[in-house]
């Protein structure tokens, strides 16, 4: 007998467990009309909220199911279904509505739902905020929310002056991304991609009558998404321009090295090998350049990108020099049996530099060879 009743009282305890971990079911819900409200608008919402359960009753008695709504002249209609036949209650008004455990306890065999409908107005409002339509919540006899036992439906209010800034802040960046294309078209970045998207949020914008809120913000969101994607394809058809003309820079140092060393036969030339490692250090910053650009970091892809250009402008102009000074030398070897004797100052002259210039490039070399010797330890 002991054991009947210590079970039966671990069975009550085990239903009052699931009863206060129980939680409702949104059926369905819905807010019309759709998207963002203004303030003023009439708002309509439908829901409807399964209580079923596997096990005790679909609702404790002492319970209450509160529904709330920060809208104004908030009125209700609601009705309880049980298996499926309505049973109507009475219309209610105010920003509550409450529905005691009595009207929805049922045996867990039975199928308890809610169908309610609220209509109100959308109250004035200084900010574009979010307000609750809907609010649903499970209270227990301290008219605390049980686990699980709250949903709540919300829609954004616009604010009227807030959207009529976001329109007049549309206007400004679509007018600076009209400056920044200009600019770069000018200095020969491609733009055609950012054009596009110029027209797009250009035409998005024109379409931001503020008329119907909800169309509105989607053109404004459309017209700025479309702004910053050509504001990055700028940035990225800038860093690729800046790209390309170090590329250029490093192919008319190619361009003479391979003079040298093929037509001129100065492979071993000290001074070309000074040169070779300039154009070497330009194509280290050339690579990252385009590591950079690889990984969307523009600016950083410009800066290796000028770098590179930089270092590969010094060894043109040191190859060019080298250039020059080969064919003044040739000149001088050619003349000087016509000439008064000036050709051999002139060799003198080429000979001290070509010391002076082999003296660096070796110290050069032996510094960076010392360095390595440091870093091995």
């Amino acid at each position: 007998m002991r054991k009947a009743i210590t079970g039966i009282i671990m069975l009550l305890v085990l239903c009052c467990m699931v009863q206060a971990g129980a939680a409702f079911k949104m059926e369905s819900s819905e807010v019309t009309p759709a998207g963002d409200l203004a303030a003023g608008t009439a708002v309509t919402a439908h829901a409807v909220v399964d209580f079923s359960t596997l096990t005790g009753s679909t609702f404790p008695t002492t319970d209450t199911f509160q529904i709330f709504t920060e809208l104004d002249k908030a009125k209700w209609r609601y009705s309880i279904s049980i298996n499926g036949a309505e049973n109507p209650k009475p219309d209610a008004a105010g920003k509550y509505l409450k529905i005691n455990g009595f009207d929805l306890e049922y045996p867990a065999s039975q199928s308890v739902k809610v169908l309610v409908t609220m209509e109100g107005v959308v109250p004035q409002t200084n900010a574009t905020q979010n307000i609750t339509i809907l609010r649903f919540q499970w209270l227990d006899q301290t008219t605390k929310v049980r686990e699980n036992g709250e949903f709540t439906l919300t829609r954004k209010v616009v604010n009227p002056d807030d959207l009529v800034k976001s329109v007049q802040q549309a206007q400004t960046d679509l007018k600076t991304l009209r400056t920044q294309i200009d600019q770069r078209a000018a200095a020969g970045v491609s733009t055609d991609e950012a054009e596009a998207k110029y027209r797009l949020a250009e035409q998005n914008i024109r379409s931001s009558n503020g008329a119907n809120f909800t169309a509105t913000q989607a053109n404004l969101d459309t017209a700025q998404a479309a702004i910053a994607d050509a504001q990055k394809s700028l940035d990225r058809s800038w860093a690729q321009s800046e790209i390309d003309q170090a590329r250029n820079s490093l192919a008319n140092v190619d361009q003479l090295i391979t003079y040298f060393k093929t037509t001129k036969d100065m492979t071993n030339d000290p001074r070309v090998a000074a040169i070779t490692i300039k154009r070497e250090n330009a194509d280290q910053a050339y690579i990252a350049a385009n590591e950079s650009l690889t990984a969307g970091n523009y600016n950083q892809a410009r800066i290796k990108a000028n770098e590179s250009a930089k270092k590969a402008l010094e060894a043109y102009n040191d190859a060019l020099a080298l250039r020059n000074g080969t064919g003044a030398v040739d000149t001088l070897n050619n003349t000087s049996t016509e000439s008064n004797g000036g050709g051999g100052i002139g060799i003198i002259y080429y000979i001290l530099v070509v010391v002076a210039i082999g003296l660096v490039v070796g110290g050069v070399v032996l510094y960076q060879r010392r360095n390595r010797w440091d870093e091995l330890g």
